[in-house]
C-alpha cells in the first residue's frame, strides 16, 4: 500500500509540474505579443546600395564590390534585364552596376557554400 501512495504522489508531482511548465511557456508568449512593433522592427533588414562588376557564369552569380564578392539572389531577375539593354544576350555577363538590396548576414551561399555574403537585388541603381 505504501508503494501505491508513493507511486500517486510521484504522479501527481510530475503532473503539476507539467502543468507549470505549461503555464509559463505561455506566459513568455504572451510577453511577446505585448510588444510586437519591436518584433516586427527588429526583423525588417537595411536595403544598402552597393556598386560592382556583376558576373554570372556556370554556377557564378556575383558582384565584385569594394573588395567584397557577394553572392546575388536577383529573384526579379532585374539584372538580366539590365543586362539584355546593354547588349548582352548570351548566358554569360560581365558589366558594371550598382544595385540596391538587402545584404545577408555572413555565411555560405551560392551552389558551392563558397560566397561569405549575400546580396538580394530588390532594384537598380541610376
Amino acid at each position: 500500500m505504501s508503494n501505491f501512495r508513493l507511486a500517486v504522489a510521484g504522479f501527481a508531482t510530475l503532473i503539476f509540474m507539467s502543468i507549470g511548465c505549461s503555464n509559463k511557456e505561455s506566459n513568455s508568449v504572451n510577453e511577446v505579443k505585448e510588444n510586437p512593433s519591436e518584433t516586427i522592427t527588429n526583423k525588417i533588414p537595411e536595403e544598402a546600395e552597393v556598386r560592382g562588376i556583376f558576373k554570372r557564369s556556370f554556377e557564378i552569380y556575383e558582384l565584385d564590390a569594394n573588395g567584397k564578392v557577394y553572392y546575388v539572389a536577383d529573384p526579379k531577375q532585374l539584372l538580366v534585364e539590365d543586362s539584355n539593354e546593354t547588349g548582352q544576350d548570351d548566358y554569360y555577363k560581365l558589366f558594371e552596376t550598382c544595385v540596391v538590396g538587402v545584404i545577408g548576414s555572413e555565411g555560405g551561399y551560392g551552389p558551392t557554400g563558397k560566397y561569405e555574403n549575400e546580396i538580394t537585388v530588390s532594384k537598380i541603381c541610376v
